[in-house]
């Protein structure tokens, strides 16, 4: 097992399960102040922004490596079919470029965010256990708002058994 890739495996396909069912949700219940935890800007974390930036973390990294710019904008009151549509291109998107530093044996090599300002200086191994750390952080919140709107089905999305089973 490659444990790296299966935890981006997870880590996509949990955030696909966690926007299919916030799409059973009202605007008012994504929209719902969330008073726990800590975020970028906890005055204005709501489910809604938390799955968001949990696509757009993707997104973000996926503009950086490719030196073009991310559109920030899209993550304003962004929407459930929007939040699809970018997960569908930005998840594999990003998994693939995971899979290539590996399998190219990049995880300590060095890309330059030239999006920064000014600039900085981050390793392809730094870059995916940032998105890792705080993409759980931020599942986590999102399984809280859920359970709380009777959304129960996926628990925790806890990794430990969808990672053992074949890919």
């Amino acid at each position: 097992m490659e444990l790296l890739t299966r935890m981006i495996d997870h880590h996509i396909w949990l955030t696909g399960e966690f926007v299919d069912r916030a799409a059973r949700l009202t605007d008012a219940q994504l929209d719902e102040r969330i008073e726990y935890g800590l975020d970028d800007d906890p005055d204005v974390m709501t489910l809604r922004r938390l799955l968001s930036r949990l696509v757009g973390q993707m997104g973000m990294w996926n503009a950086v490596l490719a030196n073009r710019e991310y559109d920030w904008s899209v993550e304003e009151h962004e929407s459930v079919l929007s939040l699809r549509s970018r997960l569908t291109v930005d998840g594999p998107r990003f998994a693939e470029n995971v899979r290539a530093a590996i399998q190219r044996g990049e995880l300590d090599d060095t890309f330059v965010d030239a999006a920064c300002e000014p600039a900085e200086v981050f390793t392809y191994g730094g870059m995916i256990a940032h998105v890792l750390t705080f993409a759980a952080h931020r599942r986590t919140l999102v399984a809280l708002s859920l359970d709380k709107h009777g959304v129960t089905d996926l628990g925790w999305g806890d990794p430990m058994r969808w990672v053992a089973e074949p890919a």
